[in-house]
């Protein structure tokens, strides 16, 4: 190489050095950005999951008391007719 060949090398090297720390600087934005990002779905599907399991279980307790109120009618029924 020419002494002005190498210079102009040299040159590009040093710039490429300097703009590799930008690329990673976003790419750590962007993966602090999708972690951040997934802790909140995270925590929003945890949210979720234990306000669906309330309404489950509240769901549950009441079909659970009308069939015992319908049990209890028909029991009720049954013996005021016989």
């Amino acid at each position: 190489m020419q002494p002005w060949a190498l210079i102009k090398r040299v040159k590009e090297i040093e710039q490429e050095a300097y703009a590799e720390p930008e690329v990673v600087q976003q790419k750590d934005k962007k993966q602090t950005a999708a972690v951040d990002l997934s802790k909140r779905l995270k925590d929003l599907r945890s949210i979720n999951d234990a306000a669906s399991l309330k309404a489950l279980e509240e769901w549950r307790k009441r079909k659970m008391e009308r069939a015992r109120l319908r049990e209890r009618e028909k029991n009720g029924t049954g013996t005021s007719q016989a």
